[in-house]
């Protein structure tokens, strides 16, 4: 009847009946707000942080020393997207900023942790991921400087 894309968790697929769509349409939002709930949860302070955002480390980023993120890009409505060596990508990351520290939670990978400073137009992170293949968390010092990703 429909079927869930594996990388877009929320879209709809263009098999579904006209007559299912106001349903799937309300599905998707109680699902992205129980996502958001689950966010705020883990990160109390999200929702003001996110709107008292003034000076927030908005746009583009990508990595100068190799970090596995390899890039991320922060939105004004605190979505983040995320780039990793392997070619991975999420798109359902959320960003915090309360004035000095930034920190990045990812949906897909619920163990990865971001947390980092912003000096003189970079930003200095302690990255910890999950490794997947060998199930182990490593951990990274970062650091990212913005940049303009083609087509922007």
């Amino acid at each position: 009847m429909f079927r869930i894309r594996t990388n877009r968790i929320f879209d709809r697929s263009d098999d579904v009946p006209f007559w299912l769509e106001r349903t799937w349409s309300m599905r998707k939002s109680i699902l992205a707000g129980a996502a958001a709930a689950m966010i705020l949860a883990a990160f109390p302070a999200a929702a003001p942080a996110v709107r008292a955002a003034e000076g927030a480390p908005i746009g583009a980023w990508r990595t100068t020393n190799g970090c596995f993120l390899a890039a991320f890009l922060l939105t004004e409505d605190g979505r983040a997207q995320a780039a990793y060596l392997t070619g991975e990508r999420d798109a359902s990351a959320v960003w915090t900023w309360d004035g000095s520290t930034l920190r990045i939670a990812s949906m897909a990978f619920p163990l990865d942790r971001f947390s980092g400073h912003v000096t003189n137009d970079t930003v200095e992170a302690d990255y910890v991921w999950h490794d997947l293949d060998h199930d182990q968390l490593n951990q990274q010092d970062c650091v990212f400087e913005r940049y303009t990703p083609f087509g922007i």
